[in-house]
């Protein structure tokens, strides 16, 4: 005959243990992600910013005379505005 497995019996307080492990694991969990959503939040955030200043951008060198060249120059020194073109902040 074959002998049935031997129960292990878990006390309660090993049961109380591991739902606090558990509970802890959780709460680490929901901590990342709350802090992993206000980083992907803050990155959209500059992507809008950068894609606006980017349209400015745009918007100035096409009221300059057009767009600027499809590529960089080859030449890293070569400057990418015309030389009598100043700078502006707004």
């Amino acid at each position: 005959m074959s002998e049935a497995p031997e129960q292990k019996t878990i006390s309660i307080v090993e049961i109380n243990g591991r739902i606090g492990e558990l509970e802890a694991q959780r709460d680490a969990a929901l901590s990342r992600a709350a802090k992993i959503a206000g980083e992907k939040a803050e990155a959209l955030d500059l992507v809008k910013l950068l894609k606006a200043e980017n349209d400015r951008l745009t918007g100035l060198l096409n009221d300059r005379g057009g767009a600027a060249p499809a590529a960089a120059p080859e030449n890293p020194e070569t400057p990418l505005a015309p030389a009598g073109a100043a700078a502006t902040a707004h």
